[in-house]
């Protein structure tokens, strides 16, 4: 699903707004798109750029932002000191790679938006979506952890990598496993994960029998312990029901049926 997240400006020269604009132009074949707002349409504006170099910018920002407290901001400036860790800054000169990379960054932590808007596809990405998924999964490692740690078994490592994203937004701690296999092992040395996400087709052992093998240990009895199939059929369901699945999910996952499953098994985590 593409998003258009509007921008507005407080200060800048003329020359850096013809920058924004022409790198906004070039950014507009990525699901993930930004346009500038002029000051009659500010009051949509859901991030704001300002011009942390320039005084009246910021008395501007500080006026429009006592009624539109929550608009996250960016401030754009040459100074070379070290910035808060929850800062959002663009240095100057602004490139497309500077301006590009902040403003991913502002609406994966403050949005919750990500590149794909399911989860766990099996297809291939091409380069330019293989980058904005790594570079989603660098920007979630550094939001707080909430102590409750999840364990996410599928050998296909894009799907790994998408449920790590949507996961690690909510601040959870993740292992991953490629296999049956390793996630007993895994399993066995450490029992304190409070969900588990478990693919069923898998090479090897798979995940019927890892399910299975999971609710005969004590320590397991009561985990929740998440099945993610392609297969949509009621025998598959029946089957994992079986297997002690606490709930059957068929990938691609819809986000927000992830976002369900948060908010029943892990409520203390709803609204993160």
């Amino acid at each position: 699903m593409d998003k258009v997240f509007k921008v507005t400006l407080f200060g800048l020269a003329p020359n850096e707004h013809n920058t924004l604009g022409s790198i906004f132009k070039l950014a507009a074949s990525r699901n993930r798109k930004y346009a500038v707002v002029g000051e009659a349409e500010r009051g949509s504006a859901e991030i704001a750029i300002v011009d942390a170099d320039d005084p009246k910018a910021i008395e501007a920002w500080k006026a429009f932002s006592v009624h539109s407290a929550k608009i996250p901001f960016v401030r754009v400036t040459k100074a070379t000191t070290p910035a808060p860790p929850d800062a959002f800054i663009i240095r100057r000169p602004m490139t497309l790679k500077r301006v590009l990379d902040v403003l991913d960054e502002v609406t994966i932590k403050v949005f919750n938006f990500v590149p794909e808007n399911k989860v766990g596809g099996e297809g291939e990405l091409d380069e330019e979506s293989k980058k904005a998924l790594d570079t989603a999964l660098k920007s979630v490692e550094s939001k707080a952890k909430t102590g409750i740690k999840a364990l996410v078994v599928d050998d296909s490592e894009m799907v790994r990598k998408s449920m790590g994203l949507q996961l690690g937004l909510f601040g959870l701690q993740i292992d991953y496993a490629e296999d049956g296999e390793s996630a007993l092992e895994m399993t066995k040395k450490t029992t304190d994960y409070d969900i588990v996400f478990l693919d069923i087709m898998m090479p090897g052992i798979d995940g019927y029998k890892v399910c299975k093998t999971l609710r005969a240990d004590k320590y397991f009895k009561n985990t929740p312990i998440i099945m993610l199939t392609g297969k949509d059929s009621r025998f598959d369901k029946l089957k994992g029901t079986m297997a002690g699945a606490s709930l059957y999910l068929t990938k691609p996952v819809e986000k927000s049926l992830l976002d369900e499953v948060i908010q029943k098994f892990l409520p203390q985590l709803a609204g993160k």
